[in-house]
């Protein structure tokens, strides 16, 4: 028999008399309480598989690609399709200010497209060649995938596109990631010489790459410009989430149904949202971690790299939900580290960071958090392919 505290009993009376006001119900509806993964903004996860007649077959492609994972859930990428196959760019508009001011994290996403792009022309009967194109890091032109008649080939990873979601929730506690896993996770990297991954397992190095976390995450949440631009890519009204159809939103926090359904009741400002991801990185994030990763490549300087640390992400990400690993990026050193390069001073989490890869000739450019879920990750809100689609 559950047996209710004096206080979880408060809460839930409050709880449901908030909801049994005149005005509660209607509140929320409004505000999606009873529409998790709904409308147009989420048909994208529902419907990257099917072709239309008359369409071009290539779009499937693009539908695809634009499930891929992406900072922010900025969906930085717009697509032009030809006979000879798929030119991809960069939507600048999309950056994330001082929070990606080098267009690291912009590049990375791109890649996650790209890789998504390429694994689906395989499923889909193509012989896919990607030509990455050098370039400063805001250049428009990322790469181009030549496609040409071949045999379909459906890998596991292709099969995870819809089901890869981060998910950031809490871990289990009480099962660690496998060396073996971690090893065949390195593998996906064996033809992206560039760039490696390196992982923090042992107790005494996640606590230190966890405290670093939580420091970058202080140092944003501090940052009135900084926190402010994350603040804007926020979606919290329903019509918002189904008109931009994209950012970060309440479902995908990791919060359990009941906490989301009444968070969704009232607003939510800049202040309470980083109070409250401050809080779930020290309580939730970094404790529940099995194990953390870091994607290094030898110049985040070039951009080709950062796009090839990309591809390796997705694939790890991807990997993982077919084999039941829940997967969450953590960049704050990274954003941080960025941000004092912007700024010129003192190198403080550039420097954390180059001591804990302790790898000679390479850097670090993304950080992430693994282990095995509790509870699903729950999709972002998309564009559909046609919305990120130039004309010919």
């Amino acid at each position: 028999m559950v047996r209710l505290s004096r206080r979880n009993f408060l809460k839930s009376a409050v709880a449901a008399g908030v909801l049994l006001s005149a005005g509660g119900v209607i509140r929320a509806i409004d505000q999606g309480g009873f529409a998790t993964g709904r409308g147009a903004a989420y048909e994208p996860w529902h419907t990257w598989m099917e072709e239309e007649a008359g369409k071009d077959p290539m779009l499937r492609l693009v539908r695809a690609s634009i499930l891929a994972a992406n900072a922010h859930n900025t969906q930085p990428w717009l697509y032009r399709l030809n006979e000879q196959g798929i030119n991809i760019y960069a939507d600048i508009s999309r950056n994330i200010g001082t929070m990606d001011p080098l267009f690291r994290e912009m590049n990375i996403s791109l890649g996650c497209a790209i890789e998504n792009a390429i694994i689906s022309a395989k499923a889909y009967g193509y012989d896919a060649k990607a030509t990455i194109i050098p370039g400063q890091f805001d250049s428009i032109h990322i790469a181009n995938i030549a496609l040409t008649q071949g045999s379909p080939e459906q890998s596991e990873l292709f099969h995870a596109i819809g089901s890869r979601h981060t998910n950031r929730a809490a871990y289990d506690r009480n099962k660690q990631v496998d060396s073996d896993v971690l090893q065949q996770l390195d593998r996906l990297a064996d033809d992206l010489p560039d760039v490696k991954a390196v992982w923090f397992a042992d107790a005494s190095l996640k606590e230190k790459l966890g405290h670093c976390i939580i420091r970058a995450t202080e140092a944003i949440v501090n940052d009135p410009i900084q926190a402010g631009d994350s603040h804007k890519w926020y979606r919290h009204d329903w019509d918002e989430i189904q008109r931009h159809k994209d950012g970060t939103t309440l479902d995908a926090t990791g919060n359990s149904a009941l906490t989301r359904f009444f968070g969704k009741l009232t607003p939510v400002s800049e202040q309470t949202s980083n109070n409250y991801w401050l809080k779930m990185t020290k309580e939730i994030h970094v404790p529940t971690a099995a194990v953390f990763g870091m994607i290094l490549v030898k110049d985040q300087s070039d951009r080709v790299q950062l796009l090839q640390a990309g591809r390796l992400w997705q694939r790890m990400h991807l990997w993982s939900a077919v084999h039941g690993l829940a997967m969450q990026p953590l960049n704050q050193p990274h954003e941080r580290r960025d941000r004092e390069f912007q700024l010129g001073i003192e190198p403080v989490f550039g420097q954390a960071i180059m001591e804990l890869t302790g790898e000679p000739g390479f850097e670090g450019v993304f950080t992430f958090r693994a282990g095995y879920p509790v509870s699903e990750g729950l999709a972002s809100p998309r564009r559909s392919a046609e919305e990120v689609l130039l004309a010919r």
